[in-house]
């Protein structure tokens, strides 16, 4: 089965997971975003890429491990890709 592509461009290489500073990954597009995951091994916190209604901007917030959203931070880039 084929993988879905990403709902938005990539985040920038400079984006790093809030808890550890490690490098992020994309895992799957999840619901109205896309998932990343931190690839330090004891970490694997979770990064939500996605587009705030009121805004029309993308950005990406880290997960807690109960599932809320943390602090949004937009991209430098447009969210143009979305289709």
């Amino acid at each position: 089965m084929p993988e879905f592509p990403m709902r938005f461009h990539l985040l920038a290489p400079d984006v790093k997971c809030s808890a550890c500073g490690g490098d992020l990954v994309f895992v799957r597009v999840r619901g109205y975003g896309d998932l990343y995951q931190c690839v330090s091994d004891p970490c694997r916190r979770q990064v939500m890429h996605y587009q705030r209604k009121d805004s029309k901007t993308c950005g990406y917030a880290a997960l807690s491990r109960n599932g809320t959203f943390g602090v949004w931070i937009a991209c430098d880039m447009p969210a143009a890709k979305e289709k």
